[in-house]
């Protein structure tokens, strides 16, 4: 037993050193070639690790480890669009409070550095959407306050302004710039909008168009997503509309072919509306907290129609 044991502390060994090395590698990468840690640990889990499994972390050198973190990063394809530079403003130049989270996450290249400033909401430091995470940033802290300053309403938008970063120079270099996220409250911006310029070489002046088009696509994909949920949503209340109709039908009937007939249809409802819940669910059409939710209220209306004697 205290031999297994010690061979996973072994493994766990050699799996961070490899993370050490590999993120070491990472760090010193341009913006377009960055891994995120989450699938750095992918990368280790299903191609370098297995390399060296069984092998004491000891015995396996950093040179060994490097060639074949080199032979992983050869094999990535630059990402498009880590030049704030390259970025047209008018991807960025409006974007709902309520959507920034999303906007950050599913639309924006994954390899740019961006801010947030909420003025009086808050404001997080520059960071890299590489590894995004909506707690960590801050984002959350800021989204919840504005939502609490405008009672959810959409008086609140957020217009992006790329800028210089502090004793950065103005060369072009991609990770000298940031976009800086500015709250915009009924039309009024709450911080100067003054974007930095910097004229474009003929090759990054095609690239221009390309990359929009890409971030217009994600923009696309994310609004086909939201009309998706919505759908789910919607779905999901009409068909527990329809159950409870079929139960207030039940009560007043009096024949009883019409009765079965009635709850015969009643269970159909049910096993649809169980099984269109399930299936937006495993879509990622619903959250995990909009799941449990409408399947509570389908299982309180069928307990209800059980302890009636009714049919289901």
């Amino acid at each position: 037993m205290a031999k297994k044991g010690k061979n996973i502390n072994k493994g766990v060994r050699l799996y961070n050193k490899i993370l050490k090395e590999f993120t070491k590698v990472n760090n010193s990468l341009p913006e377009d070639r960055k891994v995120s840690l989450a699938d750095r640990r992918k990368y280790i889990t299903e191609v370098l690790y297995p390399q060296f499994k069984g092998i004491d972390p000891t015995k396996v050198g950093v040179k060994a480890i490097r060639k074949g973190i080199d032979g992983v990063v050869s094999s990535i394809i630059p990402q498009e669009g880590c030049d704030p530079n390259i970025i047209s403003p008018s991807v960025y130049a409006d974007v709902m409070w309520f959507e920034l989270d999303e906007f950050i996450r599913d639309v924006l290249p994954k390899c740019i550095f961006i801010r947030v400033d909420g003025d009086s909401a808050g404001k997080t430091r520059i960071f890299n959407t590489l590894n995004y995470d909506y707690n960590r940033s801050g984002v959350r802290k800021i989204i919840d306050n504005i939502r609490d300053e405008v009672n959810n309403s959409s008086s609140a938008s957020f217009t992006g302004v790329k800028k210089l970063k502090p004793n950065k120079a103005n060369d072009g270099t991609p990770e000298n710039y940031f976009i800086d996220f500015i709250l915009v409250i009924n039309s009024v911006p709450t911080s100067s909008i003054n974007p930095i310029s910097y004229t474009l070489s003929t090759t990054q002046k095609k690239q221009v168009t390309s990359v929009r088009n890409a971030i217009l696509s994600r923009v696309k994909d994310l609004s086909n997503k939201k009309k998706r949920r919505k759908n789910a949503r919607k779905s999901a209340i009409k068909n527990i509309g329809e159950i409870k109709k079929k139960n207030k039908r039940l009560k007043k009937a009096k024949s009883p072919d019409f009765k079965r007939r009635l709850a015969f249809e009643r269970l159909k409802e049910f096993l649809k509306a169980k099984k269109q819940l399930q299936t937006a669910f495993n879509r990622g059409n619903l959250t995990q907290e909009q799941f449990d939710k409408f399947n509570n209220e389908l299982d309180i209306l069928i307990e209800q129609v059980k302890k009636e004697g009714g049919i289901i």
